[in-house]
């Protein structure tokens, strides 16, 4: 391990053995061939040639190890003495599947001339999976060809090709060149999904437009090709009736199920009466949120998730941290009493390796209800051994009078089967027809106003319309000669005016809320946009400070909960639709938890293009547009209980109706 030769020589002529393991099953030739001591791997083979194929408790073998630290003398060296190059059995590691997991092509170059075969590791994958979803050299794809690797081969665990794995990880290379190589684009899994499906779902955008025009071109607009005619589930036909189980290759038979006890969701989510939530989020630092300074000493494999709240239920994390377990959520009394306990275990056992707490003063310090927190991890010992990161947002109940629920209905009306579908998953929902979109901002003395842009222009100089206060923003728009008059043709617009002009008119009326809601004709949707910087484009526009989210929302919502009550006021059976969407999922939670009145949804620009609407003045141009992956986006809107997402078109140009059964509504 440490290089020492004359300590090795000196240990060999006095007949130790060379085969002997220590606590992890390795001899010295594993510690030579991960370390790259080409010397002392020649002297211990030659005084133990049987030790070279010996594996450890993990089933490695000194080749292994030596690919898996790209130690290229030591593995030249070990294939020198015939070391095996294929497994013996199914549980063990194949070192060409390594060598090409690992990018390491003068490796893969030199097992391939010793005629390693390509066979499927245990998760079902073939070394040109490997190569296609690491991406890190793509080249290989080429030298496996070479050697009789098929490029469209299924792996045994999805039933994909090399070309699904390069678009789900989003390896344009890589995918250019299974192009070029002219591997099919028209394949679908047993799923019935195609490779730019998971490039669209996994917010590939580059991965996504090239294997759509790949695709065009192979037909693919027309059919796609199933993998086989067993995986090819029929058409879901359109009843009220629950459609049949699908059935799996390893699941229990097809089953009619009558229809369920639970009724529709008549009456609106759940949100925030007397509550707060509190959600802590590991999505920033994903795998790496929990990191240990020395992490060969502590084999932590679980995180507890606790409180001192009696009612609240401990939650058990794998570490590294998974997609589908980054965010936790709580619904408490009392911030000012809420506590959260990390504990880290090892795999078997409940002896506490690390543990962290976090204090109510964590989630009360920041102004703005979200923020980061880096925690120290302690041993039993009271020693910082690690820390753990996450952020964090607190939603506070709506701080005024909410509307009655026996009085004004919830946006969630029912669901009904569209018969003109095809399929059953396709529902419909209380909104429909055309709506006019209001961008709505805050101002600095908490007055909700009608603008599209982050800032104002006068005079050559840009004003941050959150540092303005009501007043000065309604002057600037006086000085440009916008404002009232705007408003005042548009309580005279004719129903079958251009809703375009309207959007138009609004944009740059510079009047609050209150005021446009107060003179639109009643007869006219409503899309309130709210715009809310994210702490990044807060802090690279220089727009702070940023109200509370809170306060925000809560100043938003009473002028729309006034305008409603004051709609019904003057005409009993007036009805105004309203919908809610931003770019800001903090927002858009915060205004989905507080109230179940109106509907929410969460907007994604992926697969938009800019460059369209450069001089078109028919569109409003908007501030706070970003982009998030389809399947972000997914369980965001799952996670908070949207309504739906708003997405561009092409993403749906790429999928069929069969692809989009997410559980929200796609507009």
């Amino acid at each position: 391990m440490y290089g020492r030769e004359y300590v090795l020589n000196a240990a060999i002529a006095a007949k130790v053995d060379v085969s002997r393991v220590d606590v992890y099953g390795r001899t010295p030739l594993h510690y030579a061939s991960m370390n790259g001591r080409v010397d002392a791997l020649q002297t211990l083979v030659a005084a133990g040639p049987r030790i070279i194929d010996t594996m450890d408790h993990d089933n490695f073998t000194p080749l292994i190890l030596a690919i898996v630290h790209h130690q290229l003398p030591c593995v030249q060296r070990l294939l020198s003495f015939r070391a095996r190059v294929d497994p013996s059995s199914e549980s063990d590691h194949i070192p060409l599947n390594l060598a090409c997991q690992h990018g390491s092509v003068p490796i893969v170059e030199l097992l391939l001339q010793n005629h390693a075969a390509v066979l499927p590791d245990a998760e079902g994958l073939y070394p040109q999976h490997l190569v296609a979803r690491s991406g890190k050299s793509p080249e290989l794809l080429l030298m496996l060809r070479e050697y009789g690797a098929d490029l469209d081969q299924l792996d045994k665990l999805y039933q994909w090709t090399p070309l699904f794995h390069a678009a789900s990880e989003g390896h344009l290379r890589s995918l250019q060149v299974l192009l070029e190589c002219g591997v099919r684009p028209d394949i679908n899994d047993e799923k019935g999904l195609s490779a730019v499906y998971y490039a669209a779902w996994e917010g590939h955008l580059q991965c996504m437009r090239l294997l759509a025009a790949a695709g065009v071109k192979a037909g693919l607009a027309k059919s796609a090709t199933p993998l086989s005619q067993a995986s090819t589930a029929p058409a879901v036909p359109a009843s009220s009736t629950p459609a049949p189980m699908a059935m799996e290759h390893d699941a229990i038979p097809d089953l009619s199920l009558p229809p369920p006890i639970i009724p529709l969701r008549r009456y609106g989510h759940n949100f925030l009466d007397s509550k707060t939530f509190v959600a802590i989020s590991f999505e920033e630092a994903g795998a790496h949120a929990i990191r240990f300074f020395h992490d060969s000493k502590y084999p932590a494999a679980r995180l507890t998730i606790t409180s001192k709240l009696s009612d609240l239920i401990p939650r058990n994390v794998l570490i590294p941290i998974q997609e589908d377990s980054r965010v936790i959520s709580f619904q408490i009394d009392n911030l000012d009493l809420f506590t959260v306990d990390f504990d880290i275990f090892p795999t078997f056992g409940s002896k506490v390796i690390a543990r962290s707490i976090a204090l109510p003063n964590n989630f009360n310090s920041q102004l703005s209800s979200t923020g980061h927190c880096c925690l120290p991890l302690f041993d039993p010992r009271l020693r910082a051994i690690g820390q753990i990161s996450f952020n964090y947002q607190v939603i506070k109940p709506f701080h005024g009078i909410p509307l009655e629920i026996t009085d004004f209905a919830t946006y969630w009306k029912a669901t009904s089967q569209r018969d003109e579908q095809p399929s059953a998953f396709i529902t419909g929902s209380s909104l429909s027809g055309e709506y006019v979109r209001l961008f709505v901002q805050l101002t600095n003395d908490g007055v909700p106003v009608l603008c599209p842009q982050w800032t104002v222009n006068l005079g050559g100089i840009e004003f941050s319309v959150g540092r303005l206060t009501y007043e000065q923003f309604v002057s600037i728009g006086a000085q440009r000669d916008q404002g009232d008059e705007n408003l005042a043709a548009l309580a005279n617009w004719e129903t079958q005016g251009d809703i375009t002009k309207i959007h138009q008119v609004l944009a740059t009326s510079f009047a609050s809320l209150k005021d446009a809601l107060a003179v639109m004709p009643p007869n006219l949707h409503v899309e309130l946009h709210v715009l809310f910087p994210s702490a990044t484009e807060e802090h690279l526009s220089g727009l702070g400070p940023t109200p509370n989210i809170n306060d925000f929302a809560d100043a938003i919502l009473s002028d729309v909960f006034d305008h409603a009550r004051q709609m019904r006021e003057r005409s009993p059976d007036a009805l105004r639709s309203i919908v809610f969407t931003s770019f800001n999922s903090n927002i858009c939670a915060a205004l989905n938890w507080k109230q179940p009145n109106y509907p929410v949804l969460l907007c994604n620009n992926l697969g938009s293009d800019p460059a369209s609407l450069v001089g078109n003045t028919a569109t409003v141009q908007s501030s706070g547009q970003h982009s998030i992956s389809v399947k972000e986006a997914v369980r965001i809107a799952q996670g908070n209980n949207f309504m739906g997402l708003v997405c561009c078109s092409r993403l749906l140009v790429c999928s069929s109706d069969s692809q989009l059964h997410m559980g929200v509504f796609l507009f």
